[in-house]
Formats: C-alpha cells, structure tokens, sequence
C-alpha cells in the first residue's frame, strides 16, 4: 500500500480546526493508549505520514507502534474516496466521464442497477469514506488519492462519474487478447506477474477500434458491477471506488 501523501498534516489538520501543536499534545498525554490514538487517527483521516510529520517520529517506527500494539498500521492509509495506491504514470486512466448515449453516466448506471446484490448499496458506494471528507463542499488531492485532478465538488455525482470515466478509459486500453490474458490468469498466480501484466497492458496506447460502444459499455457495466458488490460483501479492505479496478489491482 503506497504512502503517497498530497497535503501536509498541517493543511489536513486545519480542516479539523485543530493545530499540529494539539495534535502533538494529545498524543503524547495517550502515548500509553496507543488504541486511542489509532481511533481517532482513523477517525479523521491522519494517514502514518501525517502521524510521522506530527511527532517527528519515522513512519516505519509509527508502524512499528501500531503493529506491536495490535492494530493494523495500513488501515490509516486507507482514506482516499478513489484510490489508495501509488498510480505513478497511469493517474492519466483516471477522468471524468464526458462520454453519450450507451456510455454516459445514466445509462451506465442503469445497466449497472440489476446486477447488484442489493440496489441500495450503488448512491452510498460513492459518497465519502469519512464524513468530515465533503464536510467544506470539496474534495482535494488527498481526500481523492491522485493529484492531476485539483479540486473538485464534493458530490456523490462527481465520484460516480470519475468511477464510469476511469473504467472506460482501462478498457478503452485493453484489446480483446489482452483482456483474455487478464481474466485467464490463474487465482493462485504470481501477484506481482499479474500486476506487471495489467501495468503493460494499460501502458500501451489503446486500439483505436477494440470495441464498439455497446461492447464497451457491456464490459464497464459488468465489471462495476463487480466492484461495487465486492466493496460491500467483500473481504478485502481496500475502500477507495477503484481500488478493485485492474488500475489499483495493478497498483495496489
């Protein structure tokens, strides 16, 4: 899981209206009770960069202090409303959803609707993971987990457009023997063969004529589908809406 940072623990504190200074003091008076400071680091979103600004400790010695005590360092790391790993050079996949017709956002969604466990998980699966996240009506670079977008509305309708838009654009790169190879790739394989294989296919510029627009909107309906009934039912705890996409698989 990456550690990517966007903003410093200032600015995110100062979304709290707290200083690093009381940061700094309440961990220290529950430096004993490190299961208080984890909740409320999980609580308001402070990741273990953040932790490690504030006390001017090492972050792999944050971990250290977390782990020895019991509780799962990476799950601090998981904030961001749409991806939580490092996509390097692939952050370009993840766009708006500007397209029409059998792409556009609606019919997405309603393609999307009967393939669900429930209808009523698909508006919630894309609001934000901490409320205090859309709390000043934005979402910044951290609050998303990339930074090429700036920042943008905090709405339920901003994120489910990022979702459509990311998923179209990593099919748009696939090709039909590419995404074979991908779906053919053995459970059981080697994770790091399959993540290098899914970062070569979305490296490579798209064929221009892979898929016609139903073939596509197919493809996305399916696998968001997917996605969002795994981020409910699931067992994994990545939280981010992209996180099971073959971009954070790739990445993660």
């Amino acid at each position: 899981m990456s550690s990517k940072q966007f903003i410093s623990a200032e600015e995110h504190l100062a979304k709290l209206g707290v200083t690093v200074q009381q940061a700094q003091d309440f961990i220290n008076n529950n430096v004993g009770r490190p299961e208080i400071i984890f909740e409320a680091a999980d609580q308001f979103g402070v990741t273990n960069n953040m932790l490690s600004e504030i006390t001017n400790i090492s972050i792999n010695n944050v971990r250290d202090y977390f782990t020895v005590n019991g509780k799962d360092s990476n799950k601090l790391d998981r904030t961001s409303i749409l991806i939580n790993s490092d996509t390097s050079e692939l952050e370009i996949l993840i766009d708006f959803n500007n397209n029409s017709s059998f792409l556009s956002n609606a019919a997405l969604g309603e393609a999307v609707l009967p393939l669900l466990f429930n209808v009523v998980i698909y508006g919630p699966t894309f609001g934000p993971i901490i409320s205090l996240q859309s709390a000043d009506g934005i979402y910044d670079a951290e609050e998303l987990g990339v930074g090429h977008l700036g920042n943008i509305p905090a709405t339920n309708e901003s994120i489910e457009s990022l979702f459509y838009g990311t998923l179209i654009n990593i099919f748009t790169a696939l090709d039909e023997s590419e995404l074979n190879q991908i779906n053919t790739f053995p459970e059981d394989g080697d994770l790091k063969g399959f993540q290098a294989l899914l970062i070569n296919a979305l490296s490579e510029p798209p064929s221009p004529v892979a898929w016609t627009d139903e073939e596509l909107a197919n493809q996305v309906a399916q696998k968001a589908a997917e996605i969002i009934n795994e981020y409910w039912i699931g067992e994994t705890e990545l939280v981010g809406v992209l996180d099971l996409s073959f971009l954070g698989l790739a990445t993660a």
